[in-house]
């Protein structure tokens, strides 16, 4: 069957290019996909510098993790999926993907969670793992640190999770105005105050946030945000820190007892356990339902609908020019 797929070709290049679909694997299934979503944080990382710190650059390489579409076969081995089923999972954008293997974690989409909104569904079980890293307790104050997809479903996340208030920084107006519809309690950006930690102050019970929570990925960003937290405070690292940062870890993180967590999405239990629960397909299943109930909004978050065609033009704005930008879908 012949399928496209974007593929990176050289640092800053990506292209559209045919290929080749193999046959299905007996535990795989293939999907045809209606929309794959666009990490902008790591993505757009690997695009601009050709892979992870530490990486040997590759090309030609495919991009993506997040796909939505129809299945159209299912290996032998495969049970509780049929042709015809709408499937959100971890498929990289093409117009068809393979999906195989025990750790495929793949889901049914429920009829009322639209295509659009399912294509998000792995960047929301990543804020899912990052509040459940936090460990957030009821009428604990939660700051969050950008407010691109996955910092504005954390934000609605931790919402839900009892948190109040959740107070969200962003240097973006547009993304901020976006978080206050979406009822976030207080928005500020930093770039409005001289001295950020005064500045929250008087939303915080105590001297400082209960819980920080970094979902920019920018390490430079550490040393303000140990600071904001109260005296045996938690920072949740969420966004991908790439790269090193000085800062003094006496003061702001030994002597106040300020806790740094890591979330990274992937160690999530693949199985669930009795001590804990929530694996990759139970956090993916509920990601869902929120979405359904309307608990978990996401397509008003979608600003840019693109065609496979305009993969550089979007890529290039990204990573150049991110202005008005929250979510990015290609239509497939």
């Amino acid at each position: 069957m012949n399928a496209r797929r974007l593929l990176c070709t050289d640092i800053r290049q990506i292209q559209l290019q045919p290929f080749e679909i193999g046959p299905v694997p007996e535990d795989g299934i293939l999907v045809e996909n209606e929309y794959t979503a666009v990490s902008v944080g790591t993505e757009i990382h690997n695009y601009t510098h050709g892979g992870e710190p530490g990486q040997k650059r590759s090309f030609p390489r495919g991009t993506g993790y997040c796909n939505v579409g129809k299945v159209l076969e299912i290996g032998k081995e495969v049970k509780g999926i049929s042709a015809g089923d709408r499937i959100a999972g971890q498929g990289s954008h093409a117009s068809h993907n393979i999906l195989s293997g025990p750790k495929a974690f793949y889901q049914k989409v429920p009829e009322c969670v639209s295509s659009r909104s399912a294509a998000f569904m792995v960047m929301a079980a990543i804020a899912i793992h990052g509040i459940r890293v936090a460990r957030i307790e009821l009428g604990e104050s939660v700051v969050v640190i950008g407010q691109g997809i996955v910092g504005q479903l954390t934000a609605t996340l931790a919402k839900l999770s009892g948190a109040i208030p959740i107070i969200a920084l962003d240097l973006d107006p547009f993304r901020l105005g976006a978080s206050r519809e979406r009822g976030i309690d207080i928005c500020l950006n930093p770039k409005d105050f001289e001295d950020l930690r005064e500045a929250i102050l008087p939303h915080c019970v105590e001297d400082g946030a209960n819980l920080v929570i970094e979902a920019t990925g920018i390490a430079s960003v550490y040393p303000s945000a140990v600071k904001l937290a109260c005296m045996g405070g938690r920072v949740v690292a969420l966004g991908s820190p790439r790269g090193t940062v000085e800062m003094d870890f006496l003061t702001d993180v030994h002597l106040r007892e300020v806790c740094i967590l890591g979330a990274h999405q992937p160690k999530t239990p693949d199985e669930d356990h009795i001590y804990y629960r929530f694996a990759k397909d139970r956090d993916r299943k509920l990601v869902l339902d929120l979405m359904g109930s309307g608990k978990l909004p996401v397509e008003d978050l979608i600003t840019h609908v693109a065609k496979p065609e305009d993969c550089q033009e979007i890529y290039t704005m990204l990573a150049e020019r991110p202005r008005e930008v929250l979510g990015v879908v290609f239509e497939w």
